[in-house]
C-alpha cells in the first residue's frame, strides 16, 4: 500500500530556510489563486478559512504549497542542477512520521555518511521533527559545519554526525559497461535533455542496449522529460494534461526531433521514481521502445503549476505558489496517479541493476550458449553462464506469459523455452510465482499474468481455485492490489472491522468511488459479487485510470447497445459497454450471476492490459 505522496525538494540548502513562515501574498490573492487553478475543485468553507497555512492544510495536497523567495531559489536549483552547501540529500515535503529521504547525491556528505534512500528522518540536532517543522531549516548552514541526523531506518532508530560542504548536483551522469550505455538521471532539470543527447552521441557505437536508471528520481519538469524521451522516440505527444473541467493540453516533440537510437530501453525504477520518472517510463511504453525493470513505481500523477513574479502580478520579492492544476497521462492515456508504473519485469530492488545488465547483451554472432527474450515489443540476448545467479533467477521468474523465451542452437537457431527449464539447465534457482491450478483454466493467462505481478495470490493451500465464487471483499482485495491503493479511512461500514484482512482495501475503494455499501450502513463482505456489478466497478476504475475510460463514461448508448446489453440492470448497461469498447468485457457470462475468482481476474487484468497499466 502507498505512503504519503511526496515532491522533489533538496535538503542540499542554504542556512537562510526557516520554517514556512505566513507568507507576503494576501490572503485574498492566495483564495481566488487557488478557487481559479486547483484541480479537485475547493469546498466553499475551506475558502472561508481565515490563513494561507489552515487552507492549505485542509486541502491536504502535499503538491500545493507556498514558497518564500528562499525556498523557492532552492527548489529551482534542486531540479535544475547547481553547486549548494549541504548534506546533499532530497527528501519528502510531506510529514509521515518523519520525513522520508528520496534520493541519494553522489559524492555527497550524506552518501558517506551512510544515509540511504527511504530513511526517514526523525530528529535534527536534537530536535524533533514535527508536521509543522521545516526540516530544511534544521539541516542547512555553512560549510564546515556539523549536524547530527536521527532517522528511523527499518524500524531502526540511527544517528549521523555529517559535516555540510559545498554539494554538486549532477542530475544526469553516463558511462559504458559493457554492450550497455548507462545513463542516470536523478532529475528531470534544464540541463537533462542536452546531457541525454550527449550520452548517447557519446556511447551510441558502442551500445547495443540503454539502461536509464530513474531509481532515485522524483521528478522535476515535463518539457525536460519530453524532450529526453524525446531522443529514444522523436517527434510527438509526449504527455497529456487534464484540468478540472476536463480540457485536455499537451506536451509534444516538434516534427523532425532527433531520434538519436534505435536501440532498445530498459528504464530502471523503483517506489521512489515519481512524477517525471513516471512520464518517461510511460513514453517509452507508448511508442514500444523499452521496458521497464525494477519496482512499482510512486504514483505521483498530477502536475503542478508556478506561480511566481513573471507570471502572476500577485507574487512579489521572489516568492512563489506551487499549486496542483492538472491530472497528467502518458501517450497511451495511462494515469500513473497513485497506481505508479508497472515495470515490465517486477524485480527486487537488489536484483535491478544485474538484471538489466544481464539483458543489455549485444546479439552474438552465434546462438549456441546463449538465450533470446522476445518481451514487450523488444528482443534481448543473455549470456546464461553469468555469475550473477541471483538476478539470473528471479529475473527467470518474474517473465509474463507475453514473453518468450529461446535457447540458442548453432549458428542462428532458436528453440522455445520454459523460464522453469532454462534456470534447471542454467543451474539457478527458479520458484514460479504462478499457481498450479490455474492451467485447465479458460482465463489462465489472465490469473497468471496477475499472480506473476504479484497483484493477486492463492490461498493457504497454495491454489488459486479459479471456479470459486468471488466475494465482495475478495474482489475489493483484488482491485486495490492492481491499482495499489493506499488504504483508506477506517470505520465507515459497520460489519468491516478494523484491522481485518479486507478493511484496508475495501475502504480504499470506497474512498475512490468504485465501491459502495448497502443503505443501512454495511458492506456486506461475505456476500458474492454478481458479474454485472463486477463491471459496474471496473467501469469506474476505467473512467479514473485512462483517457479513453474517461471519454466512455460519458457517451450515452446507442440504439443498437441497448439492445445488445438488455440483459443487464439499467445502471449497468453502460458500465458493460465502456468495458467491451475496452476489450475487457467477458462474453457469455449472466450479468446477475455470482462473480469467480476467474472471471474477476480475467475482466481485471484485460482491463489492465488495455488501459496499459500493465506493460505489454
Amino acid at each position: 500500500m502507498k505512503k504519503a505522496i511526496t515532491s522533489l525538494l533538496a535538503l542540499c540548502l542554504a542556512l537562510s530556510l526557516t520554517a514556512v513562515p505566513a507568507s507576503a501574498l494576501e490572503l485574498e490573492e492566495a483564495k481566488e489563486l487557488l478557487a481559479l487553478h486547483y484541480v479537485d475543485g475547493l469546498a466553499p468553507e475551506i475558502l472561508e478559512m481565515g490563513s494561507l497555512d489552515e487552507i492549505l492544510e485542509a486541502i491536504g495536497d502535499p503538491y500545493t504549497f507556498y514558497m518564500t523567495p528562499e525556498q523557492y531559489e532552492a527548489f529551482n536549483t534542486s531540479v535544475n542542477g547547481q553547486t549548494v552547501v549541504g548534506i546533499g540529500a532530497t527528501a519528502e515535503t510531506a510529514f509521515n512520521g518523519g520525513y522520508r529521504i528520496m534520493s541519494i547525491l553522489p559524492d555527497s556528505p550524506a552518501l558517506e555518511a551512510g544515509l540511504q534512500p527511504g530513511d526517514i528522518i526523525v530528529e535534527v540536532d536534537g530536535t524533533q521533527l514535527t508536521a509543522e517543522t521545516d526540516p530544511r531549516a534544521y539541516i542547512g548552514g555553512l560549510e564546515g559545519t556539523q549536524v547530527v541526523i536521527a532517522v528511523l531506518r527499518e524500524g531502526e532508530r540511527l544517528e549521523f554526525t555529517i559535516t555540510r560542504r559545498a554539494v554538486s548536483i549532477p542530475i544526469v551522469t553516463y558511462e559504458q559497461r559493457g554492450s550497455a550505455g548507462y545513463i542516470k538521471c536523478i532529475s528531470f532539470g534544464s540541463s537533462t535533455a542536452g546531457t541525454f543527447a550527449e550520452a548517447i552521441g557519446a556511447m551510441g557505437d558502442q551500445t547495443a542496449v540503454w539502461i536509464v536508471d530513474l531509481r532515485s528520481n522524483p521528478g522535476g519538469d515535463s518539457n525536460a522529460t519530453a524532450s529526453a524521451a524525446g531522443y529514444f522516440i522523436g517527434s510527438g505527444t509526449m504527455l497529456y494534461f487534464r484540468d478540472g473541467s476536463g480540457r485536455y493540453q499537451y506536451t509534444y516533440t516538434m516534427p523532425g526531433f532527433p531520434d538519436l537510437t534505435d536501440d532498445p530501453v530498459i528504464v530502471l525504477t523503483s517506489e521512489h521514481s515519481a512524477s517525471g520518472s513516471e512520464l518517461f517510463a510511460g513514453d517509452m511504453r507508448a511508442y514500444g521502445a523499452g521496458i521497464a525493470l525494477g519496482q512499482r513505481t510512486f504514483g505521483k500523477g498530477t502536475a503542478q503549476i508556478v506561480l511566481e513574479e513573471s507570471n502572476c502580478s500577485y507574487m512579489v520579492d521572489g516568492e512563489a505558489m506551487k499549486i496542483t492544476a492538472y491530472r497528467f497521462f502518458a501517450p497511451d492515456g495511462a494515469t500513473n496517479h497513485i497506481v505508479g508504473v508497472l515495470p515490465t519485469l517486477l524485480i527486487s530492488p537488489e536484483n535491478t541493476e544485474q538484471a538489466a545488465l544481464l539483458l543489455a547483451q549485444a546479439k552474438p554472432a552465434r546462438a549456441a550458449g546463449h538465450w533470446k527474450l522476445e518481451l514487450a515489443g523488444q528482443t534481448f540476448y543473455l549470456d546464461p553462464d553469468t555469475e550473477e545467479k541471483a538476478a539470473l533467477s528471479e529475473l527467470l521468474e518474474a517473465l509474463p506469459p507475453s514473453a518468450k523465451l529461446y535457447q540458442g542452437d548453432r549458428t542462428q537457431t532458436w528453440e522455445l523455452i520454459a523460464p522453469s527449464q532454462a534456470a534447471k539447465e542454467a543451474g539457478v534457482g527458479f520458484t514460479a510465482r504462478t499457481l498450479p491450478d490455474t492451467a485447465d483454466s479458460p482465463y489462465g493467462r489472465e490469473i497468471d499474468t496477475l499472480t506473476t505481478y504479484r497483484i493477486l495470490s492463492g490461498y493457504a493451500d497454495g491454489l488459486f481455485h479459479p471456479k470459486d465464487t468471488v466475494t465482495r471483499a475478495q474482489f475489493a482485495v483484488m482491485a486495490a492490489s492492481a491499482l495499489d491503493l493506499p488504504a483508506g479511512k477506517a470505520g465507515q461500514f459497520s460489519d468491516v472491522a478494523e484491522g481485518s484482512w479486507y478493511a484496508g482495501a475495501v475502504s480504499a475503494m470506497a474512498d475512490m468511488g468504485f465501491l459502495s455499501g448497502y443503505g443501512d450502513g454495511t458492506f456486506g463482505p461475505d456476500d458474492t459479487i454478481s458479474h454485472q456489478e463486477i463491471v459496474s466497478v471496473l467501469s469506474r476504475v476505467a473512467a479514473w485510470s485512462s483517457m479513453d475510460g474517461f471519454s466512455l463514461a460519458d457517451a450515452d448508448l446507442s440504439v443498437e447497445e441497448l439492445a445488445r446489453f438488455s440483459d443487464y440492470a439499467d445502471w449497468a448497461q453502460i458500465p458493460a459497454r465502456n468495458l467491451e469498447a475496452l476489450e475487457a468485457l467477458v462474453e457469455g457470462l449472466a450479468p446477475t450471476d455470482p462473480g469467480t475468482r476467474e472471471t474477476a481476474a480475467a475482466m481485471l487484468c484485460r482491463l489492465m492490459e488495455s488501459t496499459h497499466l500493465i506493460w505489454d
